[in-house]
């Protein structure tokens, strides 16, 4: 898993077109927030049954994966941006936004994560999951307060 430079991969994304003008909308934003916040509540419900030898905690960092991309959607549309896939969604978030001091290169290994999951029916483990689960927790406050904070400007 190779992982591209922030900055050319975010010119990338600009040159192909892949990112794109979108008109702010709030409720989209408030709702996709939203989205993140009970799919969180749901899986960290449902984590606490799974055995520490299962491969379920693939689920569970599928779905925290998802609850991250929501934000970062949300994020991006206070930008009025919207990118074609996640990678240049991620971009878009780190490279506009570099006082939120995301982690590009975490970013990118959960997406490829992610990637060999849905795509070539990877699991993982919990040892997997508990490595990842730190930055998860850390990027979803970050950008959950980022967005609030949005949110209650006039």
């Amino acid at each position: 898993m190779k992982i591209e430079n922030l900055e050319t991969t975010f010119r990338l994304c600009l040159k192909n077109g892949s990112v794109r003008e979108k008109a702010k909308d709030v409720e989209l934003i408030r709702s996709l927030r939203g989205v993140s916040e009970k799919g969180l509540e749901f899986i960290k419900k449902k984590s606490g049954d799974i055995p520490k030898d299962s491969t379920d905690w693939t689920f569970v960092f599928r779905d925290y994966y998802e609850s991250l991309r929501c934000l970062i959607e949300a994020l991006i549309l206070f930008d009025r941006v919207e990118a074609d896939n996640h990678q240049c969604k991620n971009a878009c978030a780190c490279a506009k936004h570099p006082e939120l001091d995301l982690d590009w290169e975490f970013l990118e290994t959960i997406r490829l994560k992610r990637n060999l999951v849905n795509y070539r029916g990877q699991l993982l483990t919990y040892e997997d999951w508990n490595g990842f689960k730190p930055k998860f927790e850390s990027h979803i406050e970050i950008l959950g307060k980022a967005i609030d904070k949005r949110l209650a400007l006039p």
